[in-house]
C-alpha cells in the first residue's frame, strides 16, 4: 500500500520548460513589439502622405505605408499563434503528469508510447522551425520593401529630372482647358461740346464710366488761328487711368485739321470723370497757332482685351470718297472705324451710307468739325476694305481699330 501511494513524479519535459521559461515569455513579447513597430511605421506615413498629399513621393510613400501595415499585421498573427502553441502544449502536458500521477504502475504500451514519441519531438522542435520560418518571411517582405522604396525614388527622380540639365527637368504634360473668344460689345458713346483752346490751355470733358470699361476717345481740331498746330501730349482723367495714343492722323503739322486716338481702361464706376487732353504748346513748331478749335467724342467698349490691328487715313487733297484695307488679328473681334470732315452740314443730312455690315454708332457736328463713328464684328481674321463716300468734296481724316475679344473657359 505504501508503496502504490507514493507519487511519482516524473522529471519536467524539455519542452515544457521551454514553454514556461522566461526566456519563452521573451520570445512571445518579440512579434507584439515588431507589430507595435510596424504598424506606427505604417500609421506615420500614411498620416505624412495626408497632410503632403502634393509630394512627388506620395505615391511611393502609400506602397511603402501598405507594406509596413501588412508586415504588422504578420507580426501580430504570429504572436497569436505563438500564444496558442503554449497554451495547447501546456494542456498536454499537463495531462500527462496527470495521467501518470494516477496511475504510476501502470504499464507502458509500446504502441501508445511510439503514438506519444513524435508529438513529444514534434512538439519539440514546432515552434522553432515555424519561428525559422516565419523569420524568413519577414525578412523578405523586409528586402521587399527597401527594393520598391529605392525602384520608386529612382522612377520618380527619372521623370522629374532631366539628366542633361541642372535639377529640374521637363514636367508631365498638363492637359488645358479649352477657350473660346468673346467678341466685343458697343456700350455708349459722349460727344463734348466743341471749345477755343488758347494757347497753353487744355480740354476737359466729363463722361459716366463703368468699371472696366474700354474707352477710345477720338480727337479732332483745327486752327483756331493761322500757324502749325501743335500735337497732343497727354490724355488723362480723374480716375488716374493711362490712355495710349493709338494712331494719329494727318499729313503735317501744317495742315489745318488733325485727328487722333486715345485708348483706356475704366477702373471704376463713376457718373462724373473728367477725360483732360493736353497739347504739347512747349514742343509746337514756330509760328504755332494761337489758339485751337478742339471737339471729343468718347465711346466705350466691353469685353474688350485690348487693340489688335489698326490704320489711319489722312489725304493731303480733299475728296468726296474713303478707302482703306486693315487686315484682322483675331476672329471674334470688333473693326471700329472713327472718321472726321469738314462741318459745312449736320449729319443727318450727310451721313455716309455704311457699307459691308459696318452698324452707324455716332454722328456729331459741331462748328468746324464733324464725327462719325460705325463698327461690324470679324467672324475671321481676313483683309476687310472699309469704303465710304460723301456728297460733297471734302478733308477727311479716318482711323480704323480692330477690338479683340477677352478668351474665357469653353
Amino acid at each position: 500500500m505504501a508503496k502504490i501511494s507514493r507519487r511519482k513524479r516524473r522529471p519536467a519535459q524539455h519542452g515544457v520548460q521551454a514553454i514556461f521559461s522566461g526566456r519563452s515569455r521573451r520570445r512571445g513579447k518579440a512579434p507584439v513589439i515588431a507589430g507595435l513597430i510596424s504598424t506606427g511605421t505604417a500609421i506615420a506615413l500614411w498620416g505624412w502622405v495626408t497632410i503632403e498629399a502634393a509630394s512627388t513621393y506620395s505615391v511611393l510613400l502609400t506602397d511603402v505605408a501598405g507594406l509596413f501595415a501588412i508586415q504588422g499585421a504578420s507580426f501580430f498573427a504570429y504572436s497569436v499563434a505563438l500564444r496558442r502553441t503554449r497554451r495547447d502544449k501546456r494542456t498536454r502536458f499537463a495531462s500527462y503528469e496527470f495521467e501518470d500521477e494516477i496511475e504510476p504502475g501502470r504499464p507502458t504500451d509500446p504502441m501508445l508510447s511510439r503514438w506519444r514519441s513524435p508529438s513529444k519531438k514534434g512538439g519539440n522542435g514546432s515552434p522553432f522551425r515555424i519561428g525559422r520560418m516565419f523569420l524568413a518571411v519577414v525578412l523578405a517582405g523586409l528586402m521587399l520593401t527597401t527594393i520598391v522604396g529605392f525602384s520608386g525614388v529612382n522612377s520618380g527622380s527619372q521623370r522629374h529630372t532631366d539628366p542633361g540639365a541642372s535639377g529640374t527637368g521637363p514636367s508631365p504634360p498638363v492637359k488645358t482647358p479649352p477657350v473660346r473668344t468673346l467678341a466685343p460689345t458697343f456700350y455708349a458713346v459722349a460727344n463734348l461740346a466743341e471749345a477755343l483752346i488758347p494757347s497753353n490751355g487744355t480740354y476737359t470733358g466729363t463722361v459716366g464710366t463703368s468699371s472696366d470699361d474700354f474707352i477710345i476717345v477720338q480727337i479732332a481740331y483745327s486752327q483756331g488761328t493761322g500757324g502749325n498746330l501743335p500735337d497732343i501730349a497727354t490724355v488723362t482723367d480723374t480716375q488716374s487711368s493711362t490712355f495710349t495714343r493709338i494712331a494719329s492722323a494727318s499729313p503735317g503739322v501744317a495742315e489745318n485739321f488733325w485727328e487722333q486716338v486715345w485708348t483706356g481702361r475704366a477702373s471704376s464706376t463713376t457718373t462724373s470723370t473728367n477725360i483732360t487732353a493736353s497739347p504739347d504748346w512747349l514742343g509746337c513748331q514756330a509760328l504755332c497757332v494761337a489758339s485751337v478749335i478742339m471737339s471729343m467724342t468718347i465711346s466705350r467698349y466691353r469685353g474688350v482685351a485690348g487693340v489688335g490691328a489698326w490704320t489711319s487715313i489722312a489725304p493731303s487733297s480733299s475728296s468726296n470718297s474713303q478707302s482703306v484695307n486693315i487686315t484682322a488679328t483675331q476672329a471674334n473681334s470688333m473693326l471700329v472705324e472713327l472718321l472726321s470732315h469738314g462741318a459745312y452740314s449736320n449729319c443727318g443730312i450727310d451721313a455716309p451710307q455704311p457699307n459691308a455690315g459696318q452698324t452707324s454708332r455716332n454722328c456729331f457736328t459741331a462748328t468746324t468739325e464733324r464725327t462719325e463713328l460705325f463698327d461690324h464684328s470679324i467672324s475671321n481674321p481676313r483683309t476687310y476694305v472699309e469704303s465710304y463716300t460723301w456728297a460733297q468734296v471734302e478733308v477727311q481724316r479716318g482711323i480704323y481699330l480692330e477690338l479683340t475679344g477677352s478668351s474665357v473657359v469653353a
